[in-house]
């Protein structure tokens, strides 16, 4: 489990589709009590690799597939509240504005913004927790269901331009060229939906400005509370996987970085029962886990990136992560 604390509420997803999850459930260490309640708040790492084990054994496309709706119209929000209120918005720019904001109430280390440039409309989203390895399945979950409901709010007045994906080409790409209908890449440094930026301000379809103000004082109130939970570790996170390949990860690089002292950050970390030394053996373990079956990148240029001077003393540490080499696990995930 990730030492970063990081979670996200089930709403109604797995509810709807508890048929599709509950056989993986007891595979990733979770109850059946997340099938009833959309209040569970479920460890980050364990609810990502429940998607990618139901994906793995039903459907490769089943993110995008529930994304999208194509397994059964979405009754109301799979997001909760957040998605409540990013659908009653009055705008594109509001709804926007709001998801950015708020995606946090629903889920930790996920980040997602927008950008007007060059006339075009840029909607990202991203996953920040370095301890989570595999991430397709939330990846196209999320970018379908950005995408749907867009299209479901503008009455589908706007196609987009291109879709970029972070994870690599799936063998078969042919539904993600029906859904989207647009340039795919793969392997980009984010998600992102890319859209005409006359969008930016067009009414929305199902705007409820009512129902959009009453949401608002509750949400930001959940959103102070999320924060205050795992602000720090993020960043802890992040500042350990920038600054692996310098070696600056001391307990003093990482509270300069944060700008705070060394006694303040080992006193924030004991408050948050966690441990420097396991924080950045995990954030590596996963790093590494990621760079191998991931990339094309040489043992050599992964053990330089995550730190070490020396392949061998890399391929050792991998063999203790994992019980095999670097080379071995590589030739396994690419049968």
């Amino acid at each position: 489990m990730s030492r970063l604390k990081h979670t996200v509420y089930a709403e109604a997803l797995l509810q709807w589709y508890s048929a599709i999850f509950r056989p993986y459930l007891a595979e990733v260490g979770l109850d059946e009590e997340v099938l009833e309640r959309p209040d569970a708040k479920i460890p980050l790492n364990q609810y990502y690799a429940l998607l990618e084990i139901a994906a793995e054994h039903t459907d490769p496309c089943l993110g995008l597939r529930l994304g999208v709706g194509l397994l059964g119209a979405h009754r109301s929000s799979p997001m909760g509240g957040v998605g409540h209120a990013v659908r009653s918005a009055p705008d594109v720019r509001t709804m926007l504005d709001c998801a950015n904001r708020y995606i946090v109430v629903h889920s930790h280390a996920c980040e997602m913004a927008w950008s007007l440039k060059g006339g075009r409309l840029e909607v990202l989203y991203r996953m920040t927790d370095p301890s989570v390895i595999q991430r397709r399945q939330d990846a196209e979950l999320t970018i379908g269901l950005l995408f749907a409901r867009l299209q479901e709010a503008t009455r589908n007045r706007f196609t987009p331009l291109r879709v970029d994906f972070a994870h690599a080409r799936p063998a078969d790409i042919r539904l993600h060229q029906e859904i989207f209908q647009c340039p795919l890449r793969f392997d980009q440094p984010v998600n992102m939906l890319v859209w005409p930026g006359e969008m930016l301000d067009e009414p929305l379809a199902t705007a409820d400005p009512r129902l959009y103000q009453a949401l608002l004082p509750g949400l930001e109130e959940q959103r102070r509370r999320r924060l205050a939970d795992t602000d720090l570790t993020t960043r802890i996170g992040l500042v350990i996987e920038a600054n692996l390949s310098t070696g600056r990860i001391s307990i003093d690089d990482v509270a300069s970085e944060l700008c705070m002292s060394r006694r303040t950050l080992q006193r924030r970390l004991q408050e948050l029962q966690l441990e420097f030394v396991e924080l950045v053996e995990e954030i590596r373990q996963a790093m590494a886990i990621d760079l191998v079956s991931q990339t094309s990148f040489s043992l050599t240029e992964i053990a330089l990136k995550l730190g070490y001077n020396e392949a061998s003393s890399f391929t050792r540490a991998f063999r203790r992560w994992t019980g095999v080499t670097p080379l071995k696990f590589r030739q396994q995930k690419q049968k």
